[in-house]
């Protein structure tokens, strides 16, 4: 890791860390843990693969289960849904979110960068609704398994 990338890490942290303060969770060194892994890895992950991903940190699913809810209340994670019933989380950062495309074979998931959709948000908005928030995912089938099948 460059220093650079270690500097927007420690950022990313640091501020994730004061949303949940500001939510009244406690900062505790599984939270960080689990918010470094989540800022590193770049998911969208399952519980499970978060579980494996930690290797060699002694963290049951039952607390990666509570964190996760803590974090989504706190804004620092979001939970996406690629209709296969496995609730995914990835960290969510100050740039924004973002949406994803899934390849219905494979399950290879790729970012589609930032978020393009603003517009519809201060439409809701403007019907006088709050704390607005959306999803959207894309599925297809990717190139590589596109090919395996022609």
């Amino acid at each position: 890791m460059t220093k650079i990338q270690k500097t927007k890490r420690d950022q990313a942290l640091s501020a994730a860390l004061l949303k949940l303060q500001r939510c009244h969770f406690s900062r505790t060194k599984t939270r960080e843990v689990l918010l470094t892994f989540l800022i590193e890895e770049h998911g969208p992950f399952s519980i499970e693969e978060i579980h494996r991903g930690l290797k060699r940190q002694e963290m049951d699913l039952v607390t990666i289960y509570r964190c996760m809810q803590a974090f989504e209340k706190a804004d620092v994670a979001r939970r996406c849904d690629f209709g296969d019933g496995i609730a995914r989380f990835e960290f969510q950062g100050e740039d924004g979110h973002h949406h994803h495309v899934i390849c219905k074979e494979c399950k290879k998931t790729d970012n589609l960068g930032d978020c393009e959709l603003p517009a519809l948000e201060i439409k809701a908005k403007r019907l006088g609704y709050s704390k607005i928030k959306h999803t959207l995912e894309f599925f297809g089938v990717c190139k590589d398994c596109f090919d395996r099948t022609s």
